[in-house]
């Protein structure tokens, strides 16, 4: 009886240390995401960040319907927001496909807003960003 009780909590135990590995996973940030510092893997995004100004990163293809339109509103945000914050414009190509991978981009238009220490404070993934969206979302990067 002894030897069922031992292997009955010794199983339970696996299993919970099994639980809790995969929801600490789960809850981390990937990188690239809200809350965790920016991917530095190309050499604007890189001089962006650095800065010290708040970074608008965009991805874009030019297949894209909806990056047609967000290219308007985003040539508009810079116009305006040039001064007070970086712009990053990558357009999908064989050569950025590691940093379209590296960002976990999957859907465009994506826009990404960092802040000026470096921390991802917004993600839009596959969503059109009319202009008063992108100047609220700016807002929280100066």
């Amino acid at each position: 009886m002894k030897k069922r009780q031992v292997i009955i909590l010794a199983t339970a135990a696996l299993v919970f240390s099994l639980v809790a590995a995969a929801s600490a996973a789960l809850l981390t940030p990937r990188p690239g995401f809200p809350g965790t510092k920016a991917i530095l893997d190309h050499p604007l995004i890189n001089e962006s960040v650095v800065s010290r100004k708040g970074t608008v990163i965009y991805f874009s293809a030019s297949s894209c319907p909806a990056c047609m339109l967000q290219d308007v509103s985003m040539d508009a945000a810079y116009s305006e927001y040039s001064q007070q914050v970086n712009f990053v414009y990558l357009r999908y190509s064989q050569e950025l496909a590691g940093v379209f991978q590296d960002w976990s981009v999957i859907k465009v238009p994506t826009s990404i807003f960092i802040d000026k220490d470096g921390i991802v404070v917004s993600r839009h993934d596959g969503t059109y960003l009319d202009a008063e969206d992108l100047k609220k979302e700016i807002a929280r990067i100066k």
